[in-house]
């Protein structure tokens, strides 16, 4: 694997705008950045690696953790950031957040995919979050915030059949979690102790790769062997389709509708609906996690890991129904499997953004990664 290194300014939260209904969303997610900071050198050619350190106190809110959580449980606990190459294409790239130590140790590591309505969006979204995650663990547990290549880019279409470019998008992630299992022993990584989670979007894409593990994982090539993520996590999510785009039609005057089709072809009830040619299904149902779940046994499917769904009772961009019928049709469907849904606020509260910039929002997810997907 490629590896780069990159030279960053950390901040411990995100800023988001919160737009009312007349304004538009970008790609659902209004106020992430599509650049990255920085220089890069590549590993092997002429120059010095640059390795980047942030002390998470100077940009705290008081207990100098850098998690605002006011325990200063994460005093001390400097970053580091290494931009890593997970594939060929220009945008499969990786950021990975660690805490800077002496010797490397196996951490568990959660790999996070950014919002977007699957066409927009950039790693840089999650750097609050990730920050945030290996301060408030004490430097227990490392974070990846991922790029992935965007519907439109894979061949998305607003009209005509369409394609279901989302699976390339899920197969991205999937790559990255192996990239890093790959150089697990290099980056100080647990190989064994990977969660993959992500927002909005990237919240369907997580919990679609854990119902379809076997469907997206390749390229293993660690002598131990690259085992299933132990969980999924997503906050502010998209688990059904149809759902989705009903909320958006009524809600959002169908402005994102291009969007879904982008990623997910053309619907069921449309003559040129897509269909996945796997499952001989429609890509809407194949590519709702909601639906998958509901037809666990039928499809041949099991989730691999724990599930954390989680939505702020402040976000009315995504409907919290998402989060609810998802966590439930889950747990009707697999009683013994780890199902948490919270959307109380106990994880995080605001608008669809500005929960990434709650401190709670790290501590439920370190939470759920130091019990293995038990509790929050």
């Amino acid at each position: 694997m490629r590896r780069l290194w990159i030279l960053v300014s950390m901040v411990a939260a995100l800023a988001c705008a919160k737009p009312d209904r007349s304004t538009t969303m970008h790609g659902g997610d209004a106020s992430e950045s599509n650049a990255d900071t920085g220089t890069t050198t590549h590993a092997g050619e002429t120059g010095t690696e640059t390795e980047s350190e942030s002390q998470t106190g100077e940009a705290t809110t008081g207990d100098g953790d850098g998690d605002g959580d006011g325990d200063g449980d994460g005093d001390g606990v400097v970053v580091t950031v290494e931009t890593l190459s997970y594939g060929d294409d220009a945008s499969q790239t990786l950021d990975l957040y660690t805490p800077k130590r002496s010797a490397r140790t196996s951490l568990p590591t959660i790999v996070l995919a950014h919002g977007g309505l699957w066409q927009s969006g950039d790693k840089s979204a999650l750097t609050g979050l990730c920050t945030a995650i290996v301060t408030h663990s004490a430097g227990t547990q490392a974070c990846a915030s991922i790029n992935y290549r965007l519907s439109q880019a894979l061949g998305g279409a607003c009209s005509g059949t369409g394609v279901d470019a989302y699976t390339e998008q899920v197969r991205d992630l999937a790559a990255a979690v192996t990239a890093l299992q790959n150089q697990a022993d290099q980056l100080g990584l647990d190989a064994a102790q990977i969660v993959v989670g992500g927002h909005s979007a990237g919240g369907h894409m997580a919990h679609e790769l854990n119902l379809r593990w076997a469907d997206f994982e390749d390229g293993c090539a660690r002598p131990g062997g690259c085992p299933p993520a132990i969980a999924a996590i997503g906050f502010e999510g998209i688990y059904d389709i149809a759902a989705w785009d009903s909320y958006d039609a009524n809600y959002w005057a169908g402005q994102f509708s291009c969007a879904t089709r982008k990623a997910f072809g053309a619907p069921p009830s449309s003559p040129d609906a897509c269909t996945d040619p796997d499952y001989a299904l429609p890509c809407w149902d194949v590519g709702s996690p909601r639906y998958l779940a509901a037809h666990l046994a039928d499809l041949g499917l099991a989730p691999v890991g724990a599930a954390l769904i989680i939505h702020s009772p402040g976000d009315d961009w995504v409907d919290v129904a998402e989060a609810t019928n998802f966590g439930a049709e889950l747990a009707a469907a697999v009683p013994e499997l780890s199902v948490i849904t919270s959307v109380d606020g106990t994880c995080g509260t605001g608008q669809h953004n500005d929960v990434l910039g709650d401190p709670a929002l790290a501590s439920c997810i370190v939470n759920f990664v130091a019990s293995a997907g038990a509790s929050i």
